[in-house]
């Protein structure tokens, strides 16, 4: 009896546990604000009362992080993740009943441009992101890099046309849709046609919730508010979703990417890409690639003179974020050395950093590298977390 009562008594807390977890597991809005813009068209789609894809996705993945921004007070500014985006809030002391008070950042444009935006004219540079745009993480195009291509190039598409063209390299032409109403193009912004599947949806209305109820409201969102503005043509790929290969039609804005997939279920046919969960393993994950730190505005071999900005990532080991870049000849003459902070948006995640370096230019081009160097708390000894190679420029 004693056994069955003990065995009892541990299932039980097997299962308190397991429900501890999961629900440790979705993060908590970092701010009421937050939560109110989710829950206007987001909380309709958990329940089942919008016939709508959803707008920022089921829950935040994130907690609060203090991402490094120059133009915020503290220069930090607080953000969270979702599947479709980020929200941020840029100044904590403006009018929360403004619709600007919440923004969501320029991510497709960083992603494409390999750019990391950290204020308000102010950028980290990075490699392009390698992620797949649409569909199944696999796919390997088109990935966000794939789309300088056609980013900010001159339309090729103008009212009534019908979006057939394919993306290249891989396919040139999707004639089957010519006739489609939902490929025509209906609307007109910065030069780009936006065709109709895509306008329907970002000016359609719906069921939001709102003031605790659920009501209809047209239009569901302020649509430059949540995608910006287009910045390249609609194309059509092929791409797997679910391992079957799907007709997807797609196109890049500014803060969102739209898919257009005709076998969709109604609800589903036009979703909003997962820039958020690009996004955040792009930033977090892949410009480090496994390595303690990276250097990402220099080329490795490029020559270079004084004054010398460096810029690039840290993946959050350096004690207190302390880290110090180094310019030294291959015979080890150190020509410059300075220490700075890593702009860590929580403790032990990655962040970016930012120097400029002073020193004589020897007498002739010499072979050098660039060095992210720690010093150990305890006894000083140094450890050298990446090394660059480079050329420095003679006088």
């Amino acid at each position: 009896m004693a056994i069955a009562k003990w065995s009892l008594r541990l299932s039980m807390l097997l299962v308190l546990l397991m429900l501890a977890t999961l629900t440790a597991s979705a993060a908590d809005f970092a701010s009421p604000a937050f939560k109110r813009i989710w829950e206007r068209t987001d909380y309709p789609v958990q329940q089942g009362r919008a016939d709508y894809s959803w707008v920022w996705g089921p829950e935040p993945f994130t907690g609060e992080l203090l991402e490094w921004y120059v133009d915020s007070s503290g220069q930090h500014r607080s953000v969270q993740y979702f599947d479709k985006s980020r929200m941020e809030i840029n100044d904590p002391a403006a009018n929360q009943n403004t619709e600007w008070y919440v923004t969501n950042g320029l991510l497709v444009r960083e992603m494409i441009l390999g750019q990391v935006q950290v204020g308000n004219a102010k950028f980290i540079n990075a490699s392009p992101a390698r992620i797949a745009v649409a569909g199944d993480a696999t796919n390997t195009f088109p990935y966000y890099a794939d789309l300088q291509s056609i980013y900010n190039k001159p339309s090729t598409l103008k009212l009534g046309d019908h979006v057939t063209r394919g993306l290249a390299p891989v396919f040139s032409n999707f004639p089957q849709y010519g006739n489609n109403p939902a490929t025509q193009v209906i609307q007109v912004q910065q030069n780009y046609g936006i065709p109709r599947a895509f306008w329907n949806f970002l000016t359609r209305g719906g069921t939001v919730y709102q003031n605790g109820a659920f009501v209809y409201r047209q239009p569901l969102f302020n649509w430059l508010y949540v995608t910006g503005y287009p910045i390249a043509d609609p194309y059509w790929v092929k791409v797997k979703v679910g391992g079957v290969e799907r007709d997807v039609m797609f196109q890049a804005f500014e803060r969102r990417l739209l898919t257009y997939t005709p076998a969709n279920p109604a609800q589903y046919q036009v979703e909003m890409g997962n820039v958020g969960r690009h996004y955040y393993k792009w930033r977090y994950s892949d410009l480090l690639a496994g390595r303690p730190a990276v250097i990402t505005n220099i080329q490795p071999g490029a020559t270079v003179r004084s004054p010398l900005r460096v810029q690039g990532f840290e993946n959050g080991q350096a004690f207190e974020a302390s880290i110090t870049i180094r310019l030294k000849t291959n015979s080890g003459a150190v020509l410059a050395q300075r220490s700075t902070l890593v702009a860590r948006p929580d403790i032990a995640i990655p962040g970016p950093f930012e120097v400029d370096l002073t020193f004589t230019a020897p007498p002739a081009n010499t072979p050098g590298r660039l060095e992210i160097v720690i010093f150990s708390p305890q006894d000083g000894a140094e450890k050298i977390l990446y090394t660059h190679n480079v050329i420095i420029a003679g006088p």
